[in-house]
């Protein structure tokens, strides 16, 4: 009698380790890469300046987000103690300090903006409180100032090193 039906049985087919789908797997630096990028065009997406501190510090940026407190912070630190400790006897110091009040004066302008929506009032704020650092008196609000200013120019920090590039 003719076979008519002849069946061959065959291992399943699995794919290939290094094909899927007709591409090839991504190593996990580059999977790491793609999604670091995503998070820093979302973070650069959001326009609410709490918004982009919770996504800066979200899972995956907490380490650069500690960097950028850390140096964001010291800015307006090494500035208050510069005028309050050092430039009486060394006023060549005040260029030092001239070069922070501006960098924090950016940051702060940048945040108030942000958050406040206008221009003018973001003003304001940035001379209140860069002012209030450099000139008062009155320690505790001195150091009040200081408290927001290191508290502001590290986030604003932290968020510009998860940010891509500005152009």
């Amino acid at each position: 009698m003719p076979q008519l039906l002849s069946l061959k049985l065959q291992a399943p087919v699995r794919p290939s380790p290094t094909k899927t789908r007709g591409r090839p797997h991504l190593a996990p630096e580059i999977i790491e890469a793609r999604q670091r990028l995503q998070s820093q065009e979302a973070i650069a997406q959001l326009s609410n300046p709490v918004d982009q501190a919770r996504a800066a510090f979200g899972k995956g940026g907490r380490l650069s987000a500690l960097v950028g407190l850390i140096l964001g912070g010291f800015v307006p630190l090494a500035s208050y103690t510069l005028i309050h400790l050092e430039v009486a006897a060394r006023p060549m110091l005040w260029i030092l300090v001239g070069g922070g009040l501006v960098y924090s004066a950016i940051s702060v302008y940048q945040w108030a903006r942000q958050a406040f929506h206008y221009p003018l009032k973001a003003l304001g704020f940035v001379v209140l409180l860069e002012g209030t650092l450099t000139f008062c008196s009155v320690q505790w609000l001195s150091l009040a100032g200081l408290a927001i200013l290191m508290v502001l120019n590290g986030v604003s920090a932290a968020v510009m090193l998860q940010r891509p590039e500005i152009e």
